[in-house]
């Protein structure tokens, strides 16, 4: 009885392991939007999938690669008043399997001279056992 006990235990502790990591998945955009808010771009960053594959499209246009979505941030907000407050807001989170994800949701940001705003979609996938945005594709609304 107690092997049989520890066998269901031991089952049921292994399918626990692998249960469903929104809540890591939510982290990690947790932790950009405080950054974010904070003016920390270099934190902000951590969130992305640091390789020359890294997709992003914004503005109507495909660019890849971390240290250019880096220099993009960079050039286009010289100070944390640029950067305004960042709000994001997840809609779904949809497991394609064990370590990829789909995130859809709203973001904008308030700063003093307009608040812009509008969606994502993301790919986070699971890299060296680290949960990063591989592709990002956000899109702008009306202010």
């Amino acid at each position: 009885m107690i092997k049989k006990s520890l066998g269901v235990l031991l089952f049921l502790a292994s399918f626990m392991a692998h249960a469903v990591p929104t809540d890591d998945i939510l982290a990690v955009l947790q932790k950009q939007e405080t950054a974010w808010n904070a003016g920390d771009i270099s934190t902000y960053m951590q969130g992305y999938w640091h390789n020359k594959k890294l997709r992003f499209v914004s503005a109507g246009q495909f660019q890849f690669g971390w240290q250019n979505m880096l220099d993009a941030f960079q050039a286009s907000n010289s100070d944390k008043s640029a950067l305004g407050q960042l709000s994001l807001s997840v809609d779904e989170v949809k497991m394609l399997n064990n370590e990829a994800a789909v995130v859809t949701g709203n973001w904008s940001i308030m700063r003093v001279k307009d608040n812009p705003k509008g969606v994502f979609t993301i790919l986070i996938e699971k890299k060296n056992d680290i949960w990063v945005i591989t592709q990002d594709h956000s899109s702008s609304g009306k202010s």
